[in-house]
């Protein structure tokens, strides 16, 4: 990560699609970690996805002078590179989707995984409160 990026929109094209796949990688093994609840590998993990998530967002600004050019006034060596692009285009638009897809389904998880910790909290609590009041009883008898 941090190499200097190339400035070709075929180029750059090519480099998101494979920082997206990486990425979409480490979102089904987050996915995977979740449901296994193992959480220090889960924050590991993270870390590195953080980093993804940068190196991401750097290709992303590389493209943005790419934006504004409309998809005719665009040059390319060849017809095949036009279509390579394309095709690795519509893949960055998969793999995104598959990632948000990954995501939400690990965000859903641990949000249950949360709320089945509070309701075994909430047992404990009340558990806690009736055996106080019992044993409070019990010496009042």
């Amino acid at each position: 990560m941090n190499q200097p990026l190339p400035e070709s929109f075929p180029a750059l094209i090519r480099a998101m699609e494979s920082i997206l796949e990486r990425l979409r990688s480490v979102s089904e093994r987050q996915l995977k970690f979740v449901q296994d609840d193992d959480e220090v590998s889960l924050e590991r993990l993270l870390g590195h996805k953080l980093k993804l998530f940068d190196e991401r967002e750097r290709i992303s600004r590389c493209l943005d002078p790419h934006r504004d050019i409309p998809e005719e006034q665009r040059r390319w060596s060849s017809e095949t590179e036009r279509q390579e692009t394309e095709a690795a285009r519509d893949r960055c638009q998969q793999l995104l989707a598959e990632i948000l897809r990954f995501d939400e389904q690990s965000i859903q998880l641990k949000a249950e995984q949360i709320e089945d910790v509070k309701d075994q909290l909430r047992r404990i609590n009340q558990g806690s409160r009736l055996h106080a009041a019992y044993s409070k009883q019990k010496k009042g008898s």
